[in-house]
């Protein structure tokens, strides 16, 4: 491999994959010895100082400007809190994406396992709720709380949403009141703001999370900021800070029944005369578009897949991604052989029923997106294709099988122009190590 190619698209080195050069597909989780941990891990309950904090804002005006409200906080407005001795009521908030969700899965089960008695709250969205059965017997124990914040909204319509804070604050309200208190404790895994706004004005008596997006003042405990340290690993240190004990980090995992899985097969049945495999299951959709690989590429990857391999691609995504899986199947023209491709887009009821899917997959390509964390969350071989603003070695897909194939940046050499042809190359070798 010449040096132009590996600054077009190379494969990640982080801990989630491997070169697939090496053709070695299988990753354990990464193990942090206690000894590292602790020489990372400031004093618990320390908060980051204002002028050490980096602010995820692109705008320099809105960074000095959050900036200016910590430092007033910090002077004017500071109340160190003590952490409750004992924690009989839990709050843990991810109300954002399906893949931020799924990275914080070790981290929801780890509280679980550590404060078997008390009372655990999730704080997620409407659409995130079907990730889990109705009664997950593997969050026994954690309880369901659903709030949908505009300013979480993809694509962004709000960047602040007080009216959203104000229906947030009301619903923590009247949960103390249903669970006899206050939250104990309660870990924003987000890093937002607003979130640390509202826990402080719903009575919440610790407060851990991250200051990246401003008022960090309010946090009783702000956990530091390391480069490339996954997003996993992360929300587990958040625990940490919260002073529930470390925790060997796992990647995240998903399971089906039986049931589902066979209600998966039967939706692949509904939809073909032939229902045998292998397939592969591809879904071009993301969340922005700054994360979506061309919808022409992805053409041209199935026209040689189901021509050259033995396999039958499956094109999945909910009613977000009809446009997009519409312009793939227009760019492959007259290469469309009738069975070998099946669109599924918009035939599944809910996430359960896009991973039934999923799991009679031989192999799953997608983008940085949540369809493609939930598939190396199941354990299924996962090619990532990777790109956009986001890093691979933080926000990458964690699983046993996974491929992250990365899309420089344009200022690091990474622009398309007349080099696709070595792009979909580099996939379809992937692919073929994989099927």
């Amino acid at each position: 491999m010449n040096r132009t190619d590996n600054l077009e698209m190379r494969e990640s080195t982080h801990d989630a994959a491997r070169f697939i050069d090496n053709a070695r597909l299988r990753v354990p989780p990464k193990v942090v010895a206690p000894s590292m941990r602790e020489a990372l891990r400031p004093e618990r309950g320390r908060r980051t100082p204002v002028f050490e904090r980096s602010y995820h804002y692109q705008s320099l005006p809105v960074r000095c400007a959050f900036r200016a409200v910590d430092l007033l906080g910090e002077t004017f407005v500071r109340n160190t809190r003590e952490r409750p001795p004992a924690i009989r009521r839990v709050l843990l908030m991810r109300p954002d994406h399906i893949g931020d969700l799924v990275c914080t899965l070790p981290a929801i089960r780890a509280v679980r396992d550590s404060l078997p008695d008390a009372q655990i709250d999730l704080l997620i969205r409407s659409s995130a709720r079907s990730l889990f059965r109705e009664f997950d017997e593997e969050l026994g124990g954690v309880d369901f709380l659903v709030f949908n914040a505009s300013s979480r909204d993809r694509p962004k319509r709000k960047k602040f949403g007080f009216r959203s804070m104000r229906r947030l604050r009301r619903l923590l309200r009247l949960r103390a009141e249903e669970i006899d208190g206050p939250y104990d404790l309660a870990v924003d895994f987000a890093g937002d703001f607003q979130s640390i706004i509202t826990a402080r004005l719903a009575g919440v008596r610790y407060l851990v999370g991250r200051g990246i997006r401003g008022f960090g003042f309010g946090l009783d405990a702000e956990v530091e900021e390391f480069p490339k340290r996954h997003q996993v690993e992360f929300n587990l240190d958040m625990l940490e800070y919260a002073g529930l004990g470390s925790f060997e980090t796992k990647n995240p995992a998903l399971t089906l029944s039986e049931e589902e899985l066979a209600e998966g097969r039967a939706c692949i049945a509904s939809l073909t005369e032939d229902p045998s495999g292998p397939f592969i299951g591809i879904h071009p959709g993301a969340g922005g578009r700054e994360r979506v690989w061309s919808p022409k590429l992805y053409g041209e990857l199935i026209s040689r897949v189901v021509s050259t391999l033995p396999a039958r691609v499956l094109l999945l995504g909910g009613p977000d991604d009809r446009p997009i899986v519409d312009a793939v199947l227009k760019s492959m023209k007259g290469v469309r052989v009738r069975g070998t491709i099946i669109d599924m887009c918009e035939k599944m009821q809910n996430l359960r029923s896009l991973m039934g899917v999923m799991k009679a997959c031989r192999l799953f390509i997608g983008n940085d997106s949540g369809p493609t964390h939930i598939a190396a969350a199941l354990g299924l071989p996962v090619i990532c294709i990777f790109q956009g603003p986001a890093e691979p070695s933080i926000w990458g897909p964690r699983g046993p099988n996974v491929v992250v194939l990365r899309k420089l940046p344009a200022s690091e050499g990474g622009a398309w122009g007349d080099r696709e042809s070595q792009q979909l190359e580099r996939v379809y070798e992937a692919v073929k190590r994989c099927v």
